[in-house]
């Protein structure tokens, strides 16, 4: 199944720009990543299309490692095994709702393991990494071997951003030796300043500062409809055992389908967020996409 897709992005200049990116496992091209040898990417915690470039879809270009040394897996993950995920960075945007998920066929399509709508990043807990953890379940029946992990977020200026990195799904009977949850190898990234918060109106970050002078208008989305979700406040909550080739699509972005996100005043709802959804702080409401024939649903 194609994952869903939703926006071009484009930057201008005088609104602000949402900077967060995956920090555990750490994502290709990261400068924690452990098998890394070329430049650490400083744009990772931009939004695709951030500062006059086109962002390379899906990943930012990096499956072209799948294969290579840079590309080797940064953890080992026991199927069906409750892991955790880390972001970082200069502006949290005051939350939007993230997804992650796992490409098992090097790119082609990536399965939704867990939907956060709302407060994702956590809007009071800055640009991380503490405060920034979340917890999701490894689907009991996914596929063993290497695959690729996927985070992405929409926050509530219409903009997207999305990080993956290689990990290792093990058998459910238990971790490898040596393996921990949350625990990667690898030097721990230098800090960037981290002084601006949710009403600054620019976030600037390694010589680019990166403002825009409208929201950004996501365009298209394109969702299988396979299994919905039900959701329970402020945590994890499971409807039925999905398998986990039935799980939907991601929401991913891609230009010029007619699908709109929330802006502003409410947090996305999934139109197919899979199995296991988080529901956020309530702080704004949560509203599907529009319009519906656009969005598949």
């Amino acid at each position: 199944m194609r994952s869903a897709v939703l926006t071009s992005l484009t930057c201008f200049a005088a609104a602000v720009l949402g900077h967060m990116q995956l920090l555990h496992p750490p994502p290709f091209g990261a400068e924690n990543n452990p098998h890394r040898t070329d430049p650490a990417d400083e744009r990772l915690q931009y939004p695709y299309n951030c500062c006059g470039r086109t962002t390379p879809f899906p990943c930012g270009g990096y499956l072209k490692l799948l294969g290579t040394a840079q590309g080797q897996s940064v953890a080992s993950w026991p199927a069906g095994s409750v892991q955790n995920w880390n972001i970082t960075g200069i502006g949290n945007h005051y939350g939007g709702s993230c997804q992650v998920g796992f490409s098992v066929d090097k790119g082609e399509t990536f399965q939704v393991a867990t939907s956060y709508e709302g407060n994702c990043p956590h809007r009071t807990a800055g640009g991380g990494p503490e405060g920034q953890n979340f917890d999701f379940t490894v689907p009991a029946d996914m596929p063993t071997g290497d695959v690729v992990f996927a985070w992405t977020w929409f926050n509530r200026e219409q903009e997207f951003n999305m990080n993956c990195a290689a990990v290792t799904i093990t058998g459910a009977s238990g971790q490898p030796e040596g393996e921990a949850k949350g625990v990667v190898d690898g030097p721990a990234p230098s800090q960037v300043d981290q002084s601006s918060t949710a009403a600054a109106t620019t976030y600037s970050s390694n010589g680019c500062a990166c403002t825009c002078d409208k929201p950004l208008s996501p365009r298209a989305l394109q969702h299988h409809r396979r299994a919905g979700g039900v959701a329970v406040s402020g945590h994890k909550a499971k409807r039925d055992s999905v398998s986990y080739d039935q799980r939907p699509g991601m929401m991913l972005a891609e230009p010029d389908s007619g699908c709109t996100v929330p802006h502003t005043t409410a947090e996305l709802k999934y139109p197919n967020p899979g199995p296991d959804v988080v529901h956020g702080d309530g702080m704004y409401p949560v509203e599907m996409p529009t319009p519906p024939d656009k969005c598949g649903y």
